[in-house]
C-alpha cells in the first residue's frame, strides 16, 4: 500500500451551506418562497406544514423486494452513492466501506479507513479499483475484490464526488471548488483546475463525468457552485470550453445560489443538465454552445433518453421535457415537499425516484402516472436509486440498502 501525506494538518472552510431545501424566492418552475426557510433561520413561529398522505395506488407493475440489509452506512447530509459493479454492490458511510453480493445480499469485506467518507464510490473500467474521499481531504483508492488500501493522496479540502476511472485518471472534486486530476494507478496528482466558489452553496456537488473514446480524446465534465459547467481533458487538464447556464439574480443570497450539483447525462453528442434557481439546458458537447435553455430550479439533475428528459424541482414535481427543446411534456405533483430523488429511467416506459419519508416510487414515463410504491429506507433518501436491467438498488440516508426486481 502507498500511503501519501499521513500526517495530515487540520484545514477549516468557512463555508455557509444548505441542504437539499434550499430554495429561491423566484417564480419559475421548480421555485419556492424563502417563507418555508423560516425554521432554518431560527424562526420559532415558523413550523413544518404536515405533508399531506399519499395517494393511495394499487400496484399495477409487479415488483418484489428480493433483499434488504442494513449496512450502517448512515448518511444523513452526504450524497455517497452506492456504484453497481458486475457481481457486487458498494456502499459506504462513517469510517467504513462495504462490499455486498448484489444478487443474495450477502456481505464480502468491510474496511475501516479511521475517517469519515463524503465522497464515492466510483471505479475504474475493469471493476479492479474503487475510489472514495473523505472530509479531511484524503483520495483513496481500494482493490475491489478486498477493501485493500491500494494508496492515499492528500488533497486541498473536502471531497464532495469522484468520477469514474479512465485511461490511468480519476477526478475528485473537492468543497473549494477544485478539479483534482490524479493518476489511478499511483495517486499522483497529474493537474488541478477550479472554479471560483460563492459565499453561499449547497452541500455537495455533481459527479464528474468523463467521455471519450481514446487518451488523447477523453474529456471530464464538471459542474460548480458558481452556476458554470466546464470541460477539460482528462489527460493534461487543459480546459476545452466553459459555459454559464444560471446567473446570479435576487437580493438575497439565497435568490443568488447556482449550484450544478445535480446528475449531469449525456446522450449522443448533447449534454443535459440543471442548476438551482438557473435553467434546464441541452448543450452541444463538441461547441461548448447552448442549444436551448429553460428557466427551472432543481438540486437534482437530469436523466436522459431518447424518449425525453425527467427531472425533479426544488418544490418536489417531477418533470418530462422533450430531448431537443426543453418543452415540458407532463407535470406531477403528487410528492410536493416530500424532497424527491432524480428521476432515474429503469426502461422506456418506467421511472423511479425516491422521497424524504423512504417510499420509493415507479412512475410509468408516459403519463407521470404511479404504478408501484414500496418502502425503503424509513429514514428517506438523498441520492437516487440505481437501476441495472430490471432490478433496482437503493441505499438510504438510514444505511438501509435494498435490492427490487421488476418482474
Amino acid at each position: 500500500m502507498k500511503k501519501k501525506h499521513l500526517v495530515f494538518s487540520t484545514v477549516f472552510s468557512v463555508i455557509a451551506c444548505i441542504n437539499l431545501s434550499a430554495c429561491s424566492g423566484q417564480t419559475f418552475p421548480g421555485s419556492q418562497s424563502l417563507d418555508s426557510l423560516g425554521s432554518l433561520f431560527g424562526n420559532k413561529k415558523s413550523r413544518p406544514i404536515p405533508l399531506p398522505p399519499l395517494k393511495a395506488i394499487s400496484n399495477t407493475i409487479n415488483v418484489k423486494k428480493a433483499w434488504q440489509i442494513n449496512t450502517g452506512s448512515i448518511n444523513k447530509i452526504t450524497k455517497i452513492h452506492p456504484l453497481v459493479g458486475k457481481d457486487s454492490i458498494y456502499v459506504a458511510g462513517n469510517h467504513i466501506p462495504r462490499a455486498w453480493n448484489k444478487q443474495s445480499g450477502k456481505a464480502l469485506w468491510k474496511v475501516n479507513i479511521g475517517e469519515t467518507i463524503s465522497a464515492g464510490i466510483n471505479n475504474d473500467a475493469s471493476n479492479k479499483q474503487l475510489f472514495i474521499g473523505t472530509n479531511n481531504g484524503n483520495a483513496i483508492s481500494l482493490d475491489a475484490s478486498t477493501g485493500k488500501v491500494l494508496w492515499i493522496e492528500r488533497l486541498d479540502s473536502e471531497i464532495l464526488s469522484v468520477s469514474r476511472a479512465k485511461d490511468n485518471r480519476v477526478v475528485f472534486r473537492t468543497i473549494d471548488g477544485k478539479l483534482h486530476g490524479l493518476s489511478s494507478s499511483s495517486g499522483e496528482i497529474i493537474w488541478q483546475q477550479g472554479q471560483r466558489t460563492p459565499a453561499l452553496s449547497q452541500y455537495g456537488a455533481s459527479v464528474p463525468l468523463i467521455l471519450g473514446n481514446s487518451p488523447a480524446n477523453t474529456f471530464v465534465i464538471a459542474g460548480f457552485d458558481n452556476g458554470k459547467l466546464a470541460t477539460y481533458s482528462l489527460q493534461n487538464g487543459k480546459q476545452v470550453w466553459e459555459l454559464a447556464i444560471a446567473e446570479p439574480k435576487g437580493q438575497s443570497e439565497l435568490d443568488r445560489m447556482v449550484d450544478i450539483d445535480g446528475k449531469l447525462s449525456v446522450m449522443g453528442t448533447a449534454l443535459f443538465a440543471s442548476s438551482l434557481n438557473g435553467n434546464n439546458v441541452g448543450i452541444n458537447l463538441e461547441t461548448g454552445k447552448i442549444g436551448w435553455a429553460k428557466p427551472f430550479s432543481s438540486p437534482n439533475g437530469i436523466d436522459a433518453s431518447p424518449e425525453g428528459l425527467y427531472s425533479s424541482d426544488v418544490k418536489g414535481n417531477i418533470w418530462k421535457f422533450q430531448a431537443q427543446t426543453g418543452a415540458p411534456m407532463w407535470k406531477m405533483d403528487d410528492l410536493m415537499r416530500r424532497e424527491p430523488t432524480t428521476p432515474i429511467i429503469i426502461n422506456p416506459s418506467l421511472i423511479i425516484v425516491g422521497d424524504k419519508q423512504g417510499n420509493l416510487h415507479w412512475i410509468n414515463s408516459k403519463n407521470g402516472q404511479f404504478v408501484a410504491r414500496m418502502q425503503g429506507d424509513p429514514a428517506g433518501f438523498n441520492v437516487a436509486p440505481t437501476a441495472q436491467g430490471n432490478s433496482i438498488y437503493s441505499l438510504g440516508k438510514g444505511g438501509i440498502l435494498s435490492k427490487f426486481v421488476v418482474q
